[in-house]
């Protein structure tokens, strides 16, 4: 193909995923660190394991069990799908609702599964940013030949590509937009929130078993990943982010992989415009998941910066988005804010919203967000961002919840985050 072709291709894919307005639904990814008794990783291998944590949930009829070669290593059903990450990290998606509570019943009928599992087994379910104990040698790599190629891919990138793969855990979201001129608006407005969630929804208060009371940890894991394909896209703040851009953003990273004829065949260093053939629509939704940065197009625009958060704090994360993203006063509200950076300003701005120790901008900044989406909000909703504000306005970040009470100890101090 040539690269006005495969420009074409995606420009038309994102087309295709535009949606009326009346029509629009919230789909959330959930992390979650499952741990042993002394919060150490949980590995796919051992004995009571991941792998043997797939197979008792299978035993329920309702879940279909997907293998790689000999290896459970998911499970898909009518409203959800189970899917490890490379360390083991267990994530639930839930396909799109307009309404919370179904989402939220979906998740918490499924925790109910892995608690009647995991109580047995003396394991613990963790909610957490980063690995509270295990460091990232300790932990061995899921038998996934995607894993397998990004591990050898990264070996010669960021300095913590390996502890993004195997050691973090986040809660994603994901919205949609009703044409190009909404997707402009909602990626500037994403990017422009992306800081303000890194800050808020920190929940890493340990980072290779040792204590991180410093800026987001996640946020310093994803900057020195891999810089063409996490954190800010470079140019987003300069003009009008369309589909187009966004199209040869993607179109000159590396893909790390490609798929052809069901295999998986490894790419290097080569860009995704020396490789992609043809519009096969599984290769194009393949492409698409190989970059991360913090916010990601597909069919839809997705929430990346979030670490991890027990339950309610990850409806918290949800409600406050939903609330913004699907208000349109609240939406022109800050894109009119984030017109006034350039991409240069932007970074600045990135870099005190996450950093600065005390900020009167991002204070107040927060505030009015805050305000903004419970003014908006459904009485459900509006439970979930008391919950979350109550928090903040005590302890700050939501990782100072744990370190506030780390002098009764690592387990206690992290009780708010296991969910058994």
């Amino acid at each position: 193909m040539n690269y006005k072709s495969q420009i074409n291709t995606y420009v038309n894919y994102f087309e295709n995923a535009e949606s009326k307005k009346e029509c629009h639904k919230i789909g959330v990814e959930f992390e979650h660190l499952i741990l042993n008794a002394d919060l150490t990783a949980l590995s796919y291998f051992e004995k009571m394991g991941i792998e043997e944590l797939l197979e008792e949930l299978a035993k329920n009829n309702a879940w279909e069990e997907i293998y790689e070669g000999e290896h459970l290593v998911g499970l898909n059903s009518e409203h959800k799908a189970v899917t490890l990450e490379p360390g083991g990290q267990l994530e639930l998606s839930i396909i799109p609702f307009s309404d919370l509570k179904q989402i939220e019943k979906i998740y918490l009928d499924f925790i109910d599964e892995l608690k009647s599992i995991l109580n047995k087994w003396d394991k613990k379910i963790a909610v957490l940013g980063y690995q509270p104990a295990s460091k990232i040698k300790d932990i061995p790599l899921l038998p996934k030949k995607r894993y397998d190629f990004m591990y050898k891919y990264f070996k010669d990138k960021g300095k913590y590509a390996h502890n993004m793969m195997k050691g973090t855990a986040s809660v994603q979201m994901s919205i949609d937009y009703i044409n190009e001129k909404d997707y402009i608006k909602k990626m500037r407005v994403g990017y422009f929130l992306s800081p303000l969630i890194y800050y808020l929804f920190d929940n890493t208060p340990f980072f290779e078993g040792e204590k991180a009371a410093n800026a987001s940890i996640r946020e310093d894991i994803w900057t020195k990943c891999d810089q063409q394909r996490s954190g800010t896209i470079n140019g987003i703040f300069n003009k009008e982010f369309g589909y187009s851009d966004y199209a040869a953003y993607l179109l000159n990273t590396e893909p790390i992989i490609r798929k052809k004829d069901n295999e998986l065949i490894y790419t290097g260093n080569k860009t995704l415009k020396n490789v992609m053939e043809n519009d096969n629509p599984e290769e194009i939704d393949h492409f698409l998941s190989m970059v991360f940065p913090d916010v990601r197009t597909k069919k839809y625009i997705e929430i990346r910066a979030a670490d991890a958060l027990p339950y309610p704090y990850n409806f918290s994360f949800v409600a406050l988005l939903k609330n913004i993203f699907y208000n349109q006063e609240n939406l022109d509200y800050l894109y009119q804010l984030s017109l006034n950076y350039n991409q240069e300003d932007f970074l600045n701005f990135n870099n005190k919203m996450i950093n600065d120790k005390k900020n009167n901008q991002r204070s107040k900044l927060i505030a009015e967000i805050l305000k903004r989406a419970k003014n908006n909000a459904s009485k459900s909703e509006l439970k979930y961002l008391n919950k979350f504000e109550k928090t903040y306005l005590k302890y700050g970040p939501l990782k100072f919840k744990t370190l506030a009470n780390l002098e009764k100890g690592k387990e206690k101090a992290l009780e708010w985050c296991f969910l058994n």
